[in-house]
């Protein structure tokens, strides 16, 4: 019988988060990071090897290929009674409103010698994700934050590369090309290569180049974290690697969340629907998401005061008052204490 999904494996579990379980008999892969879907299937792969020894893969496209077909191959056996693992991309399109019922009936009731795998990159969310939990689960594959960059660091370099890495090294790797695992994946290799007996901060800092830092609008989701010492620390790495009068579009940067933050204040007081609101403000990107669940817990008289000093401190940077440092490390601690 297959595993029920613990609370732990309830829809939307983190990858960082995922030990695969060979017991799983349906798994949805969803998000729009293609290197984690791929290093999640990997590890899949793994679990399923270890438990039954060789495994037969089978790959489907879900736009050119029929449920009828996939669902045939995790049912039929094997010339070698080998457990199957069978792989369906752009499963959104295979899982649409006239299928999508022939696909939960099987969650319902999958077949114990397959694994069926989806994958894809956008996602309709519904009755589906919590019948595939049930015997199996749904991992969000929509990117990592620097904390989980830095866990995915240190558990994977040396399975994945044949040498170690510091906790030094791991954090400056982070904190230089921010939390996109394709790339530190990348950068791990090349250093690998020259690491010797591991990677140290000293080669970090040698080999690897400043690229996140150098966007000042970054400063915006950590903004958003609420987190003063993440805060402070993004800051300095922005004005720090970036060209000269960095604070300009900081200051921007700043600008133009607090106006956002209001926007959300002004309509929570309201009793607007969030969501509603975010469309009506033409909010988009990652931050989006965010603001919606600040929402309940924004207050316009704290948000205006908050729009009002960044806008005092934009033009006072302009006439030449104050060092823009200070001024925008107290800015920040501003935001900390509202979106907390």
């Amino acid at each position: 019988m297959a595993k029920k999904a613990s609370s732990k494996s309830a829809p939307g579990i983190s990858p960082i988060d995922l030990t695969p379980d060979p017991r799983w008999r349906v798994i949805l892969l969803r998000g729009k990071d293609a290197f984690l879907r791929l290093d999640v299937t990997a590890r899949i792969r793994e679990a399923l090897i270890a438990e039954h020894g060789e495994v037969d893969s089978f790959s489907f496209d879900g736009q050119k290929d029929a449920v009828a077909d996939v669902l045939d191959e995790c049912r039929s056996f094997g010339l070698m009674q080998q457990h199957k693992l069978v792989v369906v991309d752009s499963a959104d399109q295979l899982v649409k409103e006239d299928s999508r019922p022939i696909i939960e009936r099987y969650a319902e009731k999958p077949c114990e010698d397959a694994t069926l795998l989806l994958r894809a990159e956008r996602w309709n969310p519904g009755k589906l994700d919590k019948l595939i939990a049930e015997v199996g689960v749904v991992c969000k594959c929509d990117g990592v934050d620097a904390r989980e960059a830095f866990t995915w660091i240190g558990t994977n370099c040396k399975a994945r590369h044949g040498v170690p890495i510091d906790r030094a090294a791991g954090q400056l790797l982070v904190d230089r090309l921010g939390p996109d695992l394709g790339r530190i994946d990348s950068e791990l290799g090349k250093l690998a290569v020259s690491a010797g007996k591991g990677i140290t901060a000293d080669l970090v800092a040698e080999m690897v180049s400043t690229s996140k830092q150098e966007d000042p609008w970054s400063i915006q989701s950590v903004l958003l974290s609420g987190d003063a010492t993440a805060i402070l620390h993004q800051l300095r790495l922005v004005l720090d690697n970036a060209p000269r009068d960095a604070h300009i579009p900081v200051i921007f940067a700043y600008s133009d969340l607090a106006k956002k933050l209001h926007g959300m204040a002004i309509a929570n007081s309201q009793r607007l629907d969030p969501a509603t609101a975010a469309g009506r403000l033409k909010l988009w990107g990652p931050a989006r998401n965010t603001l919606i669940q600040l929402a309940p817990r924004l207050r316009p008289r704290r948000t205006r005061v908050l729009l009002q000093a960044c806008l005092e401190a934009d033009q006072g940077m302009k006439s030449g008052l104050g060092e823009p440092h200070r001024v925008l490390e107290r800015l920040g601690l501003r935001f900390a204490a509202i979106v907390r």
